[in-house]
């Protein structure tokens, strides 16, 4: 199968768009750490995605009954349960609140099933026709469809394309046709553009919309890049350049790549220009496009970034060193 590749734009002064201006990392803010309160009967929990206004999804191991995905909103835990089908693990969430998700079994997770739940309603998602235990979620659009991708073993080999669990279809499962064959599933937008990639170790980005694949731009000197999420239009990752090490990168939403000259990968980010950015782990800084807006103190992993700026991910708990659901806010801005 092929499809319409179309390359991006060709780039503007592209090296002034690499780094920041000069002003850039004159201002700083105060991030306040704020835990998340533990469910009852948990030894651990942690944040996984975002409603982006204020609520965060994610999951919370009871010891009686193990893992169990919860959701926190205006102070109050809710707990969602399990889907009783594997280890669940919830991969996004949209601005209805609506969470996509998966069930993990076997060794590494060699087995899934995923599952959406909408207003506390569990629903699980079929499996692809020859994938029925390996259909697993990435990402969910605005609109409640899922998308993720199927391995099927075919023509003696393993092949991976995309699929969408369409969200007025209970039941449905379809392939995502018109996409190389090499294309997977790596981030979903909230108008339902997919970032994807060719399976290989440095995937270059490129956006599926409408049935056009549009390839992101490289800068000079590309040696290799990557990307990881997609919000709003925005696209983050990492870039090579040269000899010198892999930098946080992000595409503007007119394709134009942008390299921030600390940290080596963009972690998270949304679609105010929020990012996330971090080496290959904690300390994670916190950028508004190119301008540093300081450290998150304690964070041990950062995995939603909402429209409200709010942060979340996990923090150790200080008596047991287990994770912990936690959300970083700017509690004031200073000048540097």
């Amino acid at each position: 199968m092929t499809g319409r590749i179309v390359l991006a734009a060709m780039l503007v002064a592209a090296v002034l768009g690499l780094a920041p201006s000069p002003a850039a990392a004159q201002s700083a803010c105060t991030w306040q750490k704020q835990l998340l309160p533990a469910p009852a009967g948990t030894t651990q929990h942690q944040v996984d995605a975002t409603d982006h206004s204020g609520g965060f999804a994610g999951r919370a191991y009871f010891s009686a009954t193990g893992w169990r995905v919860v959701y926190w909103k205006n102070g109050r835990v809710i707990d969602y349960g399990s889907s009783g089908r594997g280890t669940d693990r919830v991969v996004a969430q949209n601005r209805a609140g609506t969470i996509a998700g998966m069930a993990l079994k076997g060794l590494q997770g060699a087995q899934a099933v995923s599952f959406r739940i909408r207003s506390g309603q569990w629903e699980l998602l079929p499996g692809f026709p020859g994938a029925e235990t390996n259909s697993r979620a990435v990402g969910i659009a605005g609109n409640d469809d899922v998308y993720g991708h199927a391995t099927v073993w075919q023509d003696g080999g393993w092949e991976t394309f995309p699929i969408r669990w369409p969200h007025d279809r209970p039941g449905v499962v379809e392939q995502v046709t018109g996409l190389p064959d090499d294309m997977g599933v790596v981030g979903v937008d909230h108008d339902g553009t997919l970032l994807v990639g060719a399976g290989s170790t440095y995937p270059w980005p490129h956006l599926w919309r409408d049935g056009v694949l549009t390839r992101l731009p490289a800068p000079p000197d590309t040696q290799h890049g990557y990307a990881q999420v997609i919000a709003d239009g925005l696209v983050g990752g990492s870039l090579r350049l040269g000899t010198a090490p892999n930098r946080p990168a992000y595409w503007d939403r007119n394709g134009q790549p942008h390299v921030l000259p600390q940290g080596a990968q963009v972690a998270q980010l949304n679609g105010d220009g929020l990012v996330v950015s971090s080496v290959s782990g904690a300390p994670f800084q916190v950028w508004r496009y190119g301008t540093l807006l300081g450290q998150l103190d304690g964070a041990a992993t950062v995995t939603a970034v909402g429209d409200d700026d709010s942060i979340g991910g996990t923090t150790r708990n200080p008596g047991s060193s287990l994770p912990a659901a936690a959300v970083w806010r700017c509690a004031g801005t200073v000048m540097g």
